[in-house]
């Protein structure tokens, strides 16, 4: 009977390892209907800001960030696997690129792909704006499936047409 408790908590741990943090904090909306996430409790790995990116991400985005003094390396070469519009949430740690991803959506189950997609989770970002967190103060206000930022550190706005 230890065994099967040791195999199952072995289980449990791997499959939680795997998720994305955004993964990670739908779950827990999803089973604690909490008001409030911090989302840095839902990394394992260090960061300093994380910036909410809704827009036409690309090129402009990243030369954007660069201008930020953000070495944005790690991302340069996926660029092309970013969507047109989306968001996006990107991970730094002292000015570099750590880590990023897309809010979970509904297409992990399709075989074929004919659903439309939809997100599981949400910023409610504004088209071309961009929110900056700090992860000393990175509390989210949770509204059904909407996390919305306490205490950004940085709003930008129109960011679509200004980096044209």
């Amino acid at each position: 009977m230890k065994k099967i408790i040791l195999l199952l908590l072995v289980c449990l741990f791997l499959t939680n390892c795997n998720k994305t943090p955004l993964e990670k904090v739908l779950k827990d909306v999803k089973n604690n209907h909490p008001k409030t996430i911090t989302l840095s409790d839902y990394t394992n790995f260090k960061w300093d800001e994380a910036w909410l990116i809704y827009g036409n991400v690309g090129v402009s985005y990243l030369n954007f960030m660069r201008d930020q003094n953000i070495n944005v390396e790690r991302i340069d070469d996926t660029i092309k696997m970013w969507k047109e519009f989306s968001n996006t949430i990107v991970y730094i740690y002292n000015k570099k690129v750590v880590y990023y991803e897309f809010p979970p959506d509904n297409r992990s189950g399709e075989i074929f792909g004919f659903a439309e997609p939809f997100s599981l989770l949400d910023f409610n970002l504004e088209r071309g704006q961009i929110i900056v967190l700090s992860s000393n103060n990175s509390e989210c206000e949770v509204k059904g499936k909407t996390l919305i930022p306490i205490k950004p550190i940085k709003i930008y706005e129109n960011m679509d047409k200004k980096l044209k």
